[in-house]
C-alpha cells in the first residue's frame, strides 16, 4: 500500500549522508557436498575467511566444473559474488551473461538479479537496479529480504529517503533474526528523521496504525514538539494509542525519550562577545539570535538569567572574562567570537562548560568543558567534495582566492576528494580585488595551453590561421571557493569561456543571503550547500525566522546566517551531554544538522539549492528529479 501521498515534488530531502548496506548483504546458502566426493569448499571459506576473495572465486568456478545442474550453477552463483567483492566486475558480468541462458528456476533467477544489481550499486546506476529487481512476494522470505535491501540502496543513491525506508518498512516484516531486526529498524530511523521540516510539512499520512505513517508521527513528533515538555509528553501518548504494537515502539521510541529527558538547558548563561569595535554588529546578530531562541522556547524559565560581557575590552584578558562569568555564577558560557580569544581559552582548565562560536585548528591538551561551534567554510568544502563524489564525478577543478581563506578551502576541499577516490586535474587563485578572472579560468580550463600551441604554430606557418581556443573536456564539475560579488562575476566568465555546461559547485560563502533577481541572475547553475534558513526561509515550518524578518528586516538581511547561529548556540548546550554520549546521534538546528565529532567540535551537515533565474531553490539529495 502506498503510505504516504507527497503534495508537492521534487523531495526536498536533507542530506548527504548515504547508508549503504553492502557489509551485510546475504550470501547463497551452504554448497552442498555431494556424497562421496572430496570437494575443496572448505578452502574456498578459508579464502573468503581472509579477505581473498578473488583466489576463493577461481577456486570455486574451477569446483563447479566438477558438477552439472543445480549444483555448478550454486557454485558459479557464489563465485560470481566473490568476484564482485573482489572488484572484478567485468569477469563478473562474464559469468552472469553465461548464467542467464542456463538458471531457469525463479529463486536462481532472482539470485542473479540481485548479483547484477550489486554490479549497478557499484557503477553508480541505482535506477538500473529498481528496473532490473521487481519484487516478487512468492520467493522466499530470505530472498526477498535481499531483494528490499538492494532496492533501498538504489533509493540511498538517488537520494530518496523516503523510498529508501518503505523497502526496508517491508523487509522488516520478512527477518526472524533479532538482531537484524534491530539494525534494520535503526536505519529506517535514521534515515527517516534526515527528512526537512519543510518536506514533513508537506506529507499527509495514512489514517493509523498503518506502519509507515507510525513512523512519520514519531519523526513529526522528535522535531517539533521537543522544546515543549507538555507538547512532546501529550503528543507520545497519543502516538503510543495510535500504534499499538509498532516496530518502532520499543528500542527507538524509548532512545527518543530518554533524549528527550537528557535536554537540560542551563539557567544561568555568560555571553562573551564584542560589543563594540568591527565585530559588535555581528556579535550583535548572534546576541539578538540566540534571545530570540530563549523568548521562543517553550520551556522559557522566569528564573534563566543570561548576562553579556564585552571582549572588546583592553584591560581584562578573555581567561579574566571567563573566571569573572562563572565567580558571578554562570553555569554555561557562551563565546568568544574571536578565533585568537578561542586559542587562549583553549589553554585553561575549565570548571564551567564553554560553547566557542569559532573553530580552531589546533586540538586543546584537554577536551573538557571545551565545544567548539561556528559557520565552519571547511565543514562545506568536505560535503561538497562528499555531493560529487555522490554524484560519480571523479574529477574536478578548483578556483579559490589568494589568501589564507582561500587556500585552507582548497587544501580541505582537495584532501576529502582524494579520500573519497576522486582528482584535481588543476587548481588555480585569484586576486578577490580583480574585476578579470580570465587568468585563472584560461589555467584551470587549459585554454591557456591552447592559445601557446597557436602562436607556436603561427610562427611556424606563413598563412594567416583561423584559431578557436579550445577548453579541456576532461573534468566533471568546478569546485569554487568566492563570496558574493566575486562568484557573480567569475560565473559569467566561465560561460563567456565555453565552460558553461561544468557544474559549479560552491560553499554558502557566495550568497549573502539576499534575495535579488537582478544580482544573482549571474549566479544561475550554481549548486550551493546551506541551511534550510537559507534556502526556504519563507516556509511555514519556520515561525521564529518570520518573527525575526518583522523585528529586524534590515538586520537579518545582513546578517541571516548570524542570527542562525546565535539561535543554535541557545539550544546546542542542553544537547551536548546526548551529543557526546551516542556519536551516531545529531540534532535539527536552523544552523543544519549538527552532530559533535571527537573533538568535541560541533559539526554541521547542510542541504542543497540550485540558482535558477536568479532565485535559489532547495533541490534533493541528489540532481535527479
Amino acid at each position: 500500500m502506498n503510505t504516504c501521498k507527497l503534495i508537492n515534488k521534487p523531495l526536498f530531502l536533507s542530506s548527504l549522508i548515504l547508508i549503504l548496506f553492502l557489509s551485510g548483504c546475504e550470501t547463497l546458502p551452504e554448497l552442498r557436498k555431494p556424497e562421496g566426493a572430496d570437494t575443496t569448499s572448505g578452502q574456498v571459506r578459508d579464502l573468503e575467511e581472509q579477505g581473498r576473495y578473488s583466489d576463493a572465486a577461481d577456486l570455486l568456478l574451477q569446483q563447479a566444473e566438477q558438477f552439472q545442474g543445480t549444483e555448478r550453477s550454486d557454485r558459479q552463483l557464489y563465485a560470481i559474488e566473490l568476484l564482485i567483492r573482489a572488484d572484478r566486475l567485468v569477469q563478473a558480468e562474464q559469468w552472469m551473461q553465461t548464467l542467464h541462458t542456463q538458471v531457469v528456476d525463479p529463486i536462481r533467477k532472482t539470485r542473479l538479479l540481485q548479483l547484477q544489481s550489486r554490479i549497478y550499486l557499484q557503477n553508480n546506476q541505482p535506477d538500473q537496479v529498481l528496473a532490473t529487481l521487481p519484487i516478487d512476494t512468492t520467493l522466499p522470505a530470505a530472498i526477498q529480504a535481499t531483494t528490499h535491501e538492494l532496492r533501498a540502496q538504489a533509493h540511498g543513491l538517488s537520494g530518496n529517503k523516503l523510498e529508501l525506508a518503505r523497502e526496508l518498512i517491508q523487509r522488516d516484516f520478512l527477518l526472524n533474526d533479532p538482531q537484524s531486526i534491530q539494525l534494520n529498524r535503526e536505519q529506517i530511523w535514521d534515515n527517516l528523521r534526515q527528512l526537512s521540516p519543510l518536506f514533513l510539512a508537506q506529507m499527509t499520512l495514512e489514517p493509523a496504525p498503518d506502519i509507515m505513517s507510525g513512523w512519520m508521527a514519531l519523526v513529526k513528533i522528535s522535531k517539533t514538539s521537543y522544546q515543549s515538555t507538555e507538547d512532546f509528553d501529550h503528543e507520545v501518548r497519543n502516538w503510543k494509542m495510535s500504534y499499538p504494537r509498532h516496530p518502532a515502539s520499543e528500542q527507538i521510541l524509548d532512545r527518543l525519550i530518554a533524549h528527550y529527558r537528557s535536554v537540560k538547558i542551563p539557567e544561568k548563561f555568560a555571553l562573551l562577545l564584542p560589543l563594540s569595535g568591527k565585530l559588535a554588529q555581528p556579535a550583535a546578530a548572534i546576541r539578538d539570535g540566540f534571545l530570540a531562541a530563549h523568548f521562543n522556547d517553550p520551556n522559557n524559565r522566569p528564573r534563566t538569567n543570561i548576562k553579556t560581557y564585552d571582549t572588546s575590552r583592553s584591560d581584562i584578558s578573555i581567561q579574566q572574562l571567563y573566571l569573572q562569568a562563572v565567580a558571578e555564577g554562570a553555569e554555561f558560557v557562551i563565546g568568544p567570537l574571536d578565533k585568537q580569544k578561542v586559542n587562549e581559552l583553549a589553554s585553561m582548565s575549565l570548571s564551567v562548560p564553554i560553547l566557542t562560536l569559532n573553530v580552531i585548528e589546533q586540538a586543546p591538551a584537554n577536551f573538557t568543558n571545551f565545544y567548539q561551534f561556528g559557520l565552519n567554510p571547511e565543514d562545506e568544502a568536505r560535503q561538497i567534495a562528499e555531493r560529487a563524489s555522490l554524484e560519480g564525478m571523479t574529477r574536478a577543478i578548483s578556483i579559490t582566492p589568494k589568501g589564507d581563506w582561500g587556500t585552507r578551502l582548497a587544501e580541505v576541499f582537495n584532501k576529502r576528494f582524494q579520500e573519497l577516490g576522486g582528482v584535481v586535474l588543476e587548481q588555480a587563485q585569484y586576486d578577490f580585488r580583480s574585476n578579470d578572472y580570465s587568468a585563472p579560468i584560461k589555467k584551470i580550463l587549459n585554454i591557456d595551453e591552447s592559445e601557446r600551441r597557436f602562436q607556436s604554430l603561427r610562427y611556424s606557418v606563413s598563412s594567416e590561421l583561423k584559431f578557436v581556443p579550445r577548453r579541456r573536456q576532461d573534468v566533471d564539475f568546478i569546485f569554487m571557493a568566492a563570496f558574493p560579488r566575486q562568484a557573480r562575476l567569475i560565473n559569467p566568465q566561465l560561460r563567456f569561456h565555453h565552460a558553461g555546461d561544468i557544474p559549479v559547485y560552491t560553499t554558502s560563502s557566495a550568497y549573502n543571503g539576499q534575495e535579488s533577481v537582478q544580482k544573482n541572475k549571474d549566479l544561475n547553475g550554481i549548486f550551493i550547500c546551506d541551511s534550510d534558513w537559507i534556502l526556504a526561509p519563507d516556509n511555514d515550518s519556520n515561525p521564529l525566522r518570520k518573527k525575526l524578518d518583522e523585528l529586524w528586516p534590515k538586520r537579518m538581511q545582513r546578517y541571516p546566517r548570524l542570527f542562525a547561529l546565535g539561535i543554535d548556540a541557545y539550544s546546542l548546550p542542553g544537547q551536548l551531554n546526548w551529543l557526546q554520549n551516542n556519536s551516531a546521534e545529531s540534532f535539527e538546528g536552523v544552523t543544519g544538522r549538527l552532530n559533535l565529532n571527537d573533538r568535541n567540535q560541533v559539526q554541521r551537515t547542510l542541504k542543497w539549492g540550485q540558482f535558477r533565474k536568479g532565485i535559489l531553490s532547495p533541490i534533493a539529495d541528489t540532481t535527479r528529479q
